[in-house]
């Protein structure tokens, strides 16, 4: 099997972004009314932020993540904090390799900005089984009543994704 992670840099993948994970939408479990879970999903293109899909050989996707410069506490001036919005893996996709590449991936193309990003904010549900997989690499900052807030900084991520070797990508 091969998987990649692509840069939805043209409206056709973009397209193909919004289209997977609104398929998948129920999976993802959002805490949210579907207005508020849909301005999740779609910010990452309204804004001009990054978007990426994972495609399998055929070029179909299989899995999806997003993210935003900036938090609404500080009206999104904060660029050098880095929201991830959501992120999905078909279940038979979900693997430790897989999971390593799309941080790899993120990290890489974090540290390829031309502004300083020193600071990744993400979410997760606190019956999940995601939790011991972040606690791995990530400081659990909030825990609500359905979502952890987690934190890392890039250097924190790139220290521990240095310990893993990168999968290489055609």
């Amino acid at each position: 099997m091969y998987e990649s992670f692509n840069v939805c840099s043209t409206e056709m993948y973009q397209r193909k972004y919004m289209d997977f994970l609104l398929t998948y939408y129920e999976d993802l479990r959002l805490p949210y009314s579907f207005p508020i879970a849909f301005g999740f999903i779609a910010s990452p293109v309204l804004l001009g932020e990054e978007c990426f899909l994972c495609l399998d050989e055929e070029g179909d996707a299989i899995g999806a993540f997003s993210y935003i410069h900036g938090t609404g506490e500080e009206n999104y001036k904060d660029r050098h904090i880095v929201q991830l919005q959501v992120a999905y893996l078909k279940p038979s996709y979900r693997c430790t390799t897989l999971f390593l590449q799309g941080l790899q991936t993120l990290a890489e193309h974090l540290n390829e900005l031309n502004e300083e990003v020193q600071e990744l904010v993400f979410w997760t549900e606190t019956d999940g089984d995601s939790t011991r997989l972040f606690d791995k690499f990530a400081l659990r900052t909030s825990i609500g009543e359905s979502v952890i807030e987690y934190r890392v900084t890039l250097p924190l991520l790139n220290a521990y994704l240095a310990k893993f070797t990168r999968r290489a990508q055609v």
